[in-house]
């Protein structure tokens, strides 16, 4: 049978049916009982939709019921998938919760949004559902994806028991129909925000909202022209399906629009090896991954011989012409193409190579702000790195900055050799990068690649620095004090049981408050520059916008995280936690003994080092926006402390309370 197209569970039951046991969806480390793996096990689309609609006959036998709240506490994995369309097939509203929360915001969120049900995804997990339920939230059911060691208490079921109670009591044609009677304007999903300036909020997206950032993400014409091509592109899935970012980019653009497979990696700190198991051809992540991999290679290369420098060096300087002349969208010279193509040959293949990302044609950065150095550098890899932009309010997508033809240039116009060449592009950008084979080295690819590009392809513009345009069907302008108004089908409905807050996120003509600074350049491409909340006003009447910064500082070898402080201040300070990794290896090539990372940082020609990066960037600074005084931190800000968010943006407000003495040593003059 068909189902509708407007709504993420039609949507994913078409797909099953067309693809079925022909093509993988699904890849990670768990066995089929949800328990951890030292070897990857695969699902197909129909294997997926079998799952997930025998769990849902089980949550109906449960009384899972339509718009009922139900919880999914679990990081991302093959049955949180299962699990989510299970829920929407029946009728019922997912809770996507972090599996990082304690007991305590477990307990908040799922009494906040009427949740009576747990999906929790290991035993671990389960139990602090239970602890939260003695506390006096009304959890009834509790579910975890794996098997369960030892006595279950009471209310507390496995998946396959799930799945065992359903079998016989509820017919494919009852979840069929459920399946059919979901519409757009339907709530789909609850998600809390991340709370980096107070209390998390629960945003309510209905179906509509999801479908329409569907076709916002992957409006472009080189997404466009792979789903008619039918490639099934590897995406490796690290980002919490939780969170918007990772479950819009993966999960509803990677998988079920493009038909992609998701293979799930082990972990964040696991990536560098999952990737050369897996080879990926999508990478979709924050900033912090990108910048890993720049620091990286030029830490490799800072330990190489003059010659090798200057072959990087070379390599790079290329790289910085080719990826502003996608800027600009304009032709690269002859010359100076040639020995890009060199310069891929010689270095940048080989860099992708170890690193495992030779097969890899597309990247997306969200979440933050991404360096335009980074930038250059990823696309010199011949990796089509993209900004987004958007908000939980948003699906998220508000802006997107990939590939896409400049304005200058009419598509419809093409004619047959333009869309030839356009088809051309994509098959070596694409479907031959996919398969590991470089346009660079092989001769005919090399001379079709010259081809494709000095006709059409030079005309595809990115520009670093930006997140891009408005995503289709989107409208956004400017506010007088510089903040970013938005309207379109993604916008969220409103906060959940928040009236008030939901209508202070609303202009009272109907634009949606972004709570960020930006502006547009000449050409359309939006600019962040930073969050309306964070801007810092100093006691001497100065604005400063802190990101920017600490970007500045983050982009030096030594130092890894930064969080500015001077609100309200007379000067700005800084926190600063140092590379540990990069000064370890410092210390070994310079002599010094072999210590604990607090000694590390007490060692003088350490402090010397930080001081000079310190140094270097209040250079390049007004007077104004100078550190005066840091300090160096013996341990980095994370999830697991509570300092940063899962998506590892910065709470300041938790920095502020954990750091309040040091902070105050810098102020005491």
């Amino acid at each position: 049978m068909a189902y509708r197209m407007d709504t993420l569970c039609g949507i994913f039951h078409n797909q099953a049916l067309r693809y079925g046991d022909q093509v993988e969806l699904l890849r990670a480390k768990f066995d089929r009982d949800g328990n951890p793996s030292s070897d990857w096990h695969s699902r197909t689309w129909k294997e997926t939709r079998d799952e997930a609609i025998a769990l849902a006959k089980g949550l109906m036998v449960l009384g899972l019921n339509k718009g009922d709240r139900i919880v999914i506490f679990s990081e991302s994995r093959p049955r949180w998938i299962i699990a989510d369309q299970a829920i929407q097939a029946c009728c019922a509203v997912g809770v996507p919760l972090y599996p990082t929360l304690t007991v305590e915001e477990l307990g908040y969120m799922t009494s906040d949004s009427g949740a009576k049900i747990v999906i929790a995804s290991t035993q671990d997990r389960g139990e602090m559902a239970i602890k939260a339920k003695a506390q006096g939230v009304p959890i009834e059911k509790i579910i975890t994806m794996c098997s369960w060691n030892g006595t279950k208490p009471e209310g507390v079921f496995t998946f396959d028991e799930v799945i065992a109670l359903g079998k016989s009591k509820i017919s494919d044609e009852e979840v069929e129909k459920k399946i059919n009677s979901v519409v757009p304007d339907d709530v789909a999903s609850i998600i809390y925000t991340s709370g980096t300036t107070g209390k998390q909020k629960g945003a309510i997206l209905t179906q509509k909202n999801w479908v329409a950032n569907i076709h916002q993400g992957s409006n472009s014409t080189l997404l466009r022209r792979q789903r008619e091509l039918g490639l099934h592109l590897t995406f490796l899935v690290h980002l919490p399906m939780c969170h918007v970012f990772g479950r819009t980019t993966d999960y509803h653009v990677g998988a079920l629009q493009q038909g992609g497979i998701l293979v799930f990696a082990e972990s964040f700190e696991k990536i560098p090896k999952n990737l050369l198991e897996v080879r990926p051809n999508v990478i979709i992540s924050i900033p912090r991954l990108w910048e890993k991999i720049y620091d990286t290679t030029k830490s490799i290369v800072s330990r190489q011989n003059k010659t090798t420098q200057s072959i990087f060096n070379w390599a790079m300087k290329l790289g910085g012409k080719y990826s502003d002349a996608m800027a600009s969208a304009t032709r690269l010279g002859m010359i100076d193409l040639l020995q890009f193509a060199l310069a891929n040959i010689l270095v940048f293949n080989k860099i992708k190579k170890t690193a495992g990302l030779d097969r890899v044609v597309l990247g997306v950065s969200g979440g933050g702000k991404l360096s335009k150095d980074v930038c250059v550098f990823i696309r010199s890899l011949g990796i089509q790195l993209s900004e987004g932009y958007g908000l939980t309010e948003t699906s998220p997508v508000i802006n997107f900055n990939e590939p896409e033809f400049s304005s200058s240039y009419d598509i419809s116009k093409a004619g047959w050799f333009g869309n030839k060449m356009i088809d051309l592009t994509v098959d070596l950008m694409i479907t031959k990068q996919a398969q590991g084979l470089s346009p660079y080295t092989n001769p005919i690819r090399s001379l079709s690649l010259s081809l494709a590009y000095n006709t059409v392809a030079h005309k595809l513009q990115i520009k670093p620095g930006t997140v891009g345009k408005p995503a289709l069907w989107t409208e956004e302008k400017i506010a007088e004090d510089g903040e970013i108004l938005v309207k379109g089908p993604q916008v969220f409905k409103g906060y959940w049981n928040l009236p008030e807050a939901t209508a202070e996120a609303f202009t009272e003509d109907g634009w949606f408050k972004t709570g960020d600074i930006g502006e547009f350049d000449k050409d359309g491409f939006l600019l962040i520059t930073d969050r309306k909340k964070e801007l810092f006003v100093t006691s001497g009447g100065k604005n400063i916008a802190p990101h920017p910064i600490e970007l500045a500082l983050t982009a030096k070898p030594y130092i890894d995280q930064v969080c500015l402080l001077g609100d309200a201040r007379k000067y700005l300070s800084a926190l600063i936690v140092p590379d540990f990794q990069e000064l370890h290896r410092f210390s070994k090539h310079n002599g010094i003994p072999a210590c604990s990372d607090k000694d590390i940082i007490a060692n003088e020609q350490v402090k010397e080092l930080i001081k000079k990066q310190v140094d270097e960037v209040n250079e390049t600074l007004p007077r104004y926006e100078q550190i005066k005084y840091y300090k160096v931190l013996d341990k980095p800000f994370s999830v697991e402390s509570g300092e940063l968010t899962p998506t590892l943006k910065l709470k300041r407000r938790i920095v502020f309370e954990k750091y309040k003495d040091d902070i105050e040593s810098m102020y005491v003059n």
